[in-house]
């Protein structure tokens, strides 16, 4: 009834108000103000965002707090609340009625600061829905309806055990940890970016202290969260207790894959840019993750590894202790050719490709004597096999049959002779 009764008030009181400023030709006045005012602030944010543009174009976005909203959208928020508290201005020095004028001045002004720090929120769902929260809240406090409003959100609530859940604590737990995780994602960045101008740390020390810090920050954000909203931390032991349980049964995978990354990182023994070989995947480490570490294939094609299969598993890493790979390219040649001729055209077919190395030299030796050809194997060194190995030896196979072809030697293949046998065949009842 308490309720029922305020709410009968505050409806008489507004209809009080309408009656003695939005029924007259002073608020007709003010109304047609307010919609030049806002077509005008239209107009003129069209042009300056232009010409901002313009201006700009060729300059490279600078800063860690990106604002994401066009140029008009915020010269519209300028040029509209320019305008409208200067027409509230010249009208009380003229002693005109003023009072929708200043109380849609108050509300724009409100959304435009709200909308402003919204709009450093990159998901623009979740910016819009902190915005229009937060100008509801504003708007709530201008009319002086925000105390009666805020003791209602916390009369609607239910118990679960000892905790009390309440529309209030919601409304707070998701404003207080939409800003507080929005601050971390900040601070995320500028860590980031200190540990890759971190000349004293490799590319794996610097994937591990990101982590470590990220973890570190949503740890301290989380708790802070907690006792902004009031929730007493031993409370929640039940619940700890289920999600330990939920974790030992469920999610071990998952935590197993966390533990694996950072005994990865730890260790240096798969970082960025790495050439890996783990079962039927090969390609370069593109990035380590929290559960799974990305390698990308010649194809083009991204393997996203659990971080516990490269724990668990065996792992060719080309590139761990040294980058250099040797390449092993067989070759069988007839047995009427001349091996010195052939060791001598295999040696120059390597020597003049730029990426095979001097040191250690290119070998060639004769691996036996086959049914059909004398087989040789050349062995070559290379230093960047993320740059792809079977191109490599694409062009010294090209390279070996042009040689082959110019000093005629021959490259054997298998043949098969058939012998067919006739008989004579014995037709029963016939004549012998």
């Amino acid at each position: 009834m308490q309720y029922v009764t305020w709410i009968e008030t505050q409806s008489a009181a507004l209809l009080k108000w309408a009656d003695a400023h939005l029924l007259s030709w002073g608020a007709a006045v003010q109304g047609l103000c307010i919609v030049l005012t806002i077509v005008a602030a239209r107009f003129l944010s069209k042009h300056a965002a232009a010409w901002l543009s313009r201006k700009l174009q060729h300059i490279k976005p600078l800063g860690i707090i990106r604002i994401h909203a066009s140029y008009q959208e915020i010269f519209f928020l300028i040029f509209m609340l320019g305008l409208l508290w200067c027409a509230n201005l010249t009208a009380q020095a003229a002693a005109l009625p003023d009072a929708i004028l200043k109380t849609v001045a108050i509300l724009a002004t409100a959304w435009g600061i709200i909308r402003f720090t919204s709009s450093m929120i990159e998901s623009r769902f979740w910016s819009r829905l902190i915005a229009v929260t937060l100008w509801i809240m504003a708007a709530l406090s201008i009319f002086g309806w925000l105390t009666p409003a805020i003791d209602l959100a916390d009369r609607a609530a239910f118990t679960v055990g000892t905790i009390r859940i309440s529309l209030l604590l919601v409304i707070k737990s998701l404003i207080a940890y939409s800003v507080l995780f929005w601050l971390v994602r900040i601070f995320s960045s500028v860590l980031e970016r200190s540990f890759r101008k971190a000349t004293g740390l490799t590319p794996s020390q610097q994937v591990l202290f990101n982590k470590l810090a990220n973890i570190s920050l949503y740890t301290v954000a989380i708790i802070i969260g907690l006792n902004i909203v009031g929730l007493d931390l031993t409370s929640l032991a039940v619940f700890s207790g289920a999600l330990g349980l939920g974790i030992g049964f469920g999610l071990q995978k998952v935590v197993s894959n966390l533990i694996s990354g950072i005994i990865l990182l730890m260790d240096k023994s798969i970082k960025p840019g790495d050439v890996i070989v783990v079962g039927d995947s090969y390609g370069w480490v593109n990035s380590l993750g929290a559960r799974c570490v990305s390698v990308i294939t010649r194809d083009g094609k991204e393997h996203l590894l659990p971080n516990e299969n490269l724990i668990t598993q065996t792992v060719e890493n080309w590139s761990y202790s040294d980058r250099k790979v040797r390449l092993h390219i067989p070759i069988g040649v007839s047995y009427g050719s001349d091996v010195h001729l052939v060791k001598k055209l295999l040696l120059e077919a390597v020597q003049d490709h730029p990426r095979i190395l001097k040191e250690p030299a290119p070998r060639c030796l004769i691996m036996g004597f086959g049914d059909s050809s004398i087989d040789h194997e050349l062995r070559a060194w290379i230093y960047d096999p993320q740059e792809g190995v079977s191109n490599v030896k694409s062009d010294i196979f090209y390279r070996i049959w042009d040689l082959f072809k110019a000093n005629n030697i021959e490259i054997p293949f298998p043949q098969r002779d058939v012998h067919i046998k006739a008989s004579a065949t014995h037709v029963p009842g016939g004549d012998e």
